[in-house]
């Protein structure tokens, strides 16, 4: 369960970083890895290459994402929810 507690940072959590990796394949249908770990540290913070991938695979189950290996990108899937 992904559940706060009093010591956490939410501006960290899986949720609100997923939630920026959405936000910004919304704009660039197709990013390579390293392109959005950069964006999502200038966007939030460096700490979160901490919860990067664990968003990554968050995402992934959820069926939100995919990974191209020919490009080492990440695509945005179901854009229509």
């Amino acid at each position: 369960m992904l559940s706060p507690t009093k010591h956490s940072n939410l501006k960290y959590s899986i949720i609100n970083v997923s939630a920026s990796i959405i936000t910004t394949l919304k704009e660039n249908s197709i990013i390579e890895y390293n392109d959005l770990l950069s964006t999502l540290k200038h966007k939030i913070g460096l700490e979160v290459s901490e919860v990067f991938l664990l968003s990554l695979n968050f995402l992934y189950i959820l069926k939100r994402i995919e990974y191209i290996d020919e490009l080492d990108s990440i695509r945005l899937l179901n854009e229509a929810v």
